[in-house]
């Protein structure tokens, strides 16, 4: 797949979902958004507090990364490219892949407080992702490469790091809105 056409593909599907989540879950009643079906099963507020973290912690390096890549001309390439690494963290967030994984402690949000206004806090922060889509479109998103959080060694490249978050949103989404149906 060409890189224009990844960012293309990412872009719709993350208008998509900003669609999804102001029509289907900003206007819910907060006793719906905090139904919890079982005991150890996330809540649709901690699927959006796990979201927008990921969104805090990703989004400033991807900016950089961006940046970088305008100040050194790394004009866009051809094909999208995976290193091992980020073909395993696309593949995992991928809603197709039925498997559960355990999520670190700073993204799991199970029986923590968490607000309503998360939800419009995770709408800011992807109406900043598509800005940065867009900006995406003028660099390379295979030589330009975004830090790993909470770890000193490891990177991502941009391309497959922004597949991912995109992916991942999707995936909680489909679990929110099974949260949803169940409530």
């Amino acid at each position: 797949m060409s890189q224009q056409d990844l960012i293309a593909q990412l872009e719709s599907e993350l208008r998509a979902a900003l669609a999804e989540i102001r029509t289907r879950f900003a206007t819910l009643d907060p006793n719906v958004l905090r139904h919890r079906p079982a005991p150890e099963v996330w809540n649709i507020l901690e699927c959006m507090a796990h979201l927008n973290r990921y969104a805090d912690d990703y989004i400033p390096g991807i900016n950089r990364a961006i940046h970088r890549a305008k100040a050194r001309c790394w004009m866009p390439g051809d094909m999208v490219l995976y290193t091992a690494r980020g073909r395993r963290l696309v593949r995992r967030a991928d809603p197709a892949n039925g498997k559960t994984y355990k999520t670190s402690k700073r993204y799991n949000f199970t029986h923590q407080p968490v607000e309503p206004e998360v939800i419009k806090s995770l709408i800011i922060k992807y109406e900043q992702l598509l800005r940065i889509l867009e900006s995406a479109k003028e660099v390379d998103i295979n030589r330009s490469t975004v830090d790993k959080v909470g770890s000193w060694f490891g990177r991502y490249s941009l391309g497959n790091l922004l597949e991912f978050l995109i992916k991942h949103n999707r995936r909680h989404l489909q679990q929110a809105q099974s949260l949803l149906e169940k409530s």
